[in-house]
């Protein structure tokens, strides 16, 4: 389905002259009803044309050409040119469209050719997979399903943290006074446990540090004994890690953590003295210096010879856009690590690589107020249980209330409630805001929040489900559907596919969740307003087919965001 401001921006263009972009900019809603569905303002047209923006309103309203397209009219108001839709043209394109494409309503092969790499998650090996890194997993995984959505060819990388001086002290510990039987029962916890209590000892005495170093020492030798005692921790730790993607619905093309560039940094660093941007510091260390930039030096080797964070991010860069060829790369991570983002992208800039600006940082803020029963140290799988709780106590609620089925699976229920509802409370927000986080309005089912969402869905389809049907009625007389609240229920559906293309465009997830939060709101005054069931012979199949299509739609959305759908609640 064409979208309509494109429709409009390419009349103006025809009429008046010039790149139909440059109308598309300017399109936006009426603020108010009656004068139309879309308007076109004048003003920033009149230093082009050298004209009166009333004038070139005018103008135009006497030129376009609408035979042949969705609007019934073109009126100028003032410096306005708003455009009027065809009511039952809108219903006709709009529910054929959804009623054809059904879960690729939305779609668009606008990215067809082309590789976006997302890196997002990237939780540290032996280390809990605390909340903080909630918000980089469903922000990148409802952009991998967008951006897929959309045509393109979406990698998905787990940049897991499984590198560095602390896998020296887990194995010193573990060599000294392992349990297999703990490490089996709870190889994360139990992992954590060993390093703190290896580090605590360090603290109290330096020379402690040595065994430490020597198995890590041991570890980048590639000795055999130190491979695989490491291997058996990242193999731990991953399947815990991905029974939580599990609960969140997430997944992963490739888990290339640190590790994987350890074999890559020699030729990184090599790359870069051919650049000729390697710096040398008075103790010896290597960096690429960013003075003018007004930024620190990127540090790529310290003075004993270690590799940094900052060498494999340089060395992953260079892997994936020659493994990969992406149109660009998504680093879904906190706002804190802006600095480092843009030393990156600098410091790419300065090797002459034409690439560097398809590095983006997709930076998110953080979430506040999140606390559970089991103490100060939130964790994610806790915090995923509290939600299930939570939920189960609220399905109980509304199962004692008439308002839920009271024969569907409530543990199930309760887990996609809550799961629904984690990611919502996420996703409603624009992503570089901070987010309060309230336990009890998250859980809500009315308001702004997933379980609401949800229940939006499961309650079209127990309509759908008394009328005997599971989809519209694609011969039903589009004519009927002409009440102000029908329409627009009608122009909010119309409005998925863009609001999908530009939650991509500005890496914003949110957008659907609000857009989603609107379409919801229409239904709900339409369903209120006008009877569906029994509404007579003419009007109830048009209108069971509006039904059909909200929650077609609902249901798209809901799945980009990675909400569970529900059939019944």
């Amino acid at each position: 389905m064409k979208k309509y401001p494109e429709i409009i921006a390419a009349l103006a263009a025809s009429a008046a002259g010039g790149d139909p972009a440059e109308y598309l900019a300017l399109i936006a809603a009426p603020p108010k009803p009656e004068m139309g569905d879309y308007t076109l303002p004048c003003f920033s047209l009149s230093k082009k044309l050298k004209k009166d923006p009333k004038k070139i309103a005018a103008e135009l309203a006497d030129r376009v050409m609408l035979e042949g397209t969705p609007f019934a009219a073109a009126e100028a108001a003032g410096p306005y040119l708003n455009f009027r839709l065809d009511g039952v043209e809108l219903a006709r394109e709009v529910l054929t469209s959804i009623h054809e494409e059904g879960d690729k309503f939305g779609n668009s092969g606008a990215g067809a050719g082309r590789t976006v790499i997302i890196d997002y998650s990237s939780p540290n090996i032996a280390k809990p997979f605390h909340i903080g890194h909630l918000r980089s997993t469903v922000i990148g995984a409802a952009l991998y399903r967008i951006y897929g959505a959309l045509g393109y060819r979406p990698v998905g990388i787990n940049h897991l943290g499984d590198w560095g001086t602390q896998f020296g002290m887990v194995m010193a510990a573990f060599k000294e006074h392992g349990d297999e039987a703990a490490l089996a029962s709870d190889p994360i916890g139990y992992s954590l446990k060993l390093y703190v209590e290896f580090n605590q000892r360090c603290e109290r005495d330096e020379a402690a540090r040595e065994p430490a170093k020597l198995w890590f020492k041991r570890l980048e030798d590639g000795d055999p004994e130190a491979r695989a005692l490491w291997e058996k921790f990242r193999g731990l730790s991953l399947i815990k890690f991905e029974k939580i993607y599990r609960r969140l619905g997430v997944g992963f093309d490739h888990y290339t953590g640190e590790s994987f560039y350890n074999d890559k940094m020699d030729a990184a660093l090599d790359r870069v003295r051919r650049a000729g941007v390697l710096s040398r510091s008075d103790d010896g260390a290597e960096m690429i210096k960013l003075d003018e930039f007004g930024l620190p030096p990127f540090i790529l080797k310290k003075s004993d010879g270690a590799t940094l964070y900052a060498t494999r991010e340089i060395a992953a860069v260079l892997y994936r856009f020659e493994t990969f060829r992406p149109e660009k790369i998504l680093y879904v991570v906190g706002t804190p690590q802006e600095l480092h983002f843009r030393q990156l992208q600098q410091s790419l800039k300065l090797m002459g690589l034409d690439f560097a600006d398809r590095i983006v940082h997709v930076k998110f803020g953080h979430v506040q107020g999140m606390s559970t029963r089991r103490g100060e140290v939130v964790l994610l799988e806790d915090v995923l249980d509290e939600a299930k709780q939570k939920a189960r106590e609220k399905v109980e609620e509304n199962v004692a209330a008439g308002k839920l089925d009271s024969s569907a699976d409530r543990d199930a229920l309760a887990e996609a409630v809550g799961i629904g509802a984690l990611i919502a409370n996420d996703l409603k927000h624009r992503r570089e805001r901070d987010i309060v986080f309230d336990w009890d309005q998250a859980m809500q089912f009315d308001g702004e929040t997933g379980p609401y969402l949800q229940y939006a869905y499961a309650r079209i389809m127990g309509i759908m489900r008394k009328a005997g049907s599971s989809e519209s009625d694609a011969s039903a007389d589009f004519a009927e559907l002409n009440e102000p609240e029908t329409r627009a229920l009608l122009r909010a559906l119309a409005d998925f596919p863009e609001a999908v293309e530009k939650a991509a465009a500005d890496n914003e997830p949110s957008y659907i969740t609000t857009y989603l939060f609107e379409l919801s709101k229409a239904f709900n005054v339409f369903y209120i307003v006008h009877r569906v069931l029994g509404a007579g012979d003419r009007k109830e199949p048009a209108r069971l087919g509006l039904v059909a299509a909200s929650g077609q739609v609902i249901k798209n959305g809901l799945s980009l965001l990675g909400i569970p759908v529900l059939e019944r609640m």
